[in-house]
């Protein structure tokens, strides 16, 4: 066999091996995307999945949001109904401390608000037509003592309490304030024996009475 034979055959027989190389190279690249592809369609699956799962509970949550807004509607008009006729030049609305304040406090709550509004529009619309109605909102707590805070006692804060309800009542032109009256009784006329919490907590509201007066003619 001539040099250029077997040159030719070397040659040959590389190019072979290279060719086999080469194959195995790409067979074993394609058992490696092979699983990565696998992974990347897992990954997308999950992906969609977690999306689609944070979009039922965020729609689940706003569901749920409403729901809570009908109830609390469904609350203040219950609230906002009179609570108890006394005789006929008086009614009354009894709302509980907790809906319009913070413990020790007499700031208005943000809920407050729209409680108060609504109070003021059943009032309105019970005494529109009828001249000579007064309004007196009157606070009332328990006989637990206060410790610390603005307030130095039960009788300061209730008075506090009743005079914001009624500057809500009038910055927001629902009432004149030739209308308006604001008492403070803290413990001291309380609806049952301050004896165990949930009594204390009753005993802690506001009372907005609906006084009629009459002028007499001489």
């Amino acid at each position: 066999m001539s040099n250029i034979d077997k040159l030719s055959g070397i040659s040959l027989e590389r190019r072979l091996d290279d060719l086999n190389d080469e194959t195995s190279e790409n067979e074993n690249l394609l058992d490696v995307m092979v699983p990565y592809a696998d992974l990347m369609a897992l990954l997308l699956v999950f992906f969609v999945f977690f999306y689609v799962i944070t979009d039922f509970q965020k729609n689940q949550k706003i569901v749920q949001q409403n729901k809570q807004i009908v109830h609390q509607n469904e609350k203040l008009k219950e609230l906002a109904v009179l609570d108890s006729l006394l005789d006929f030049q008086e009614q009354m609305i009894r709302i509980p401390g907790a809906v319009l304040f913070n413990s020790g406090e007499a700031l208005l709550k943000w809920e407050a608000l729209r409680v108060l509004t609504q109070v003021a529009q059943n009032i309105k619309n019970k005494i529109a037509n009828e001249p000579g109605w007064q309004i007196r909102v009157e606070g009332h707590t328990d006989n637990l003592p206060i410790i610390g805070g603005r307030y130095s006692s039960n009788w300061e804060l209730s008075t506090r309490r009743a005079l914001n309800v009624v500057r809500f009542f009038i910055d927001n032109n629902f009432f004149s304030p030739e209308q308006m009256q604001a008492m403070g009784y803290g413990e001291f006329k309380p609806l049952v024996p301050n004896d165990t919490p949930e009594h204390q907590e009753k005993n802690r509201r506001v009372e907005i009475h609906l006084i009629k007066s009459f002028s007499i003619e001489k």
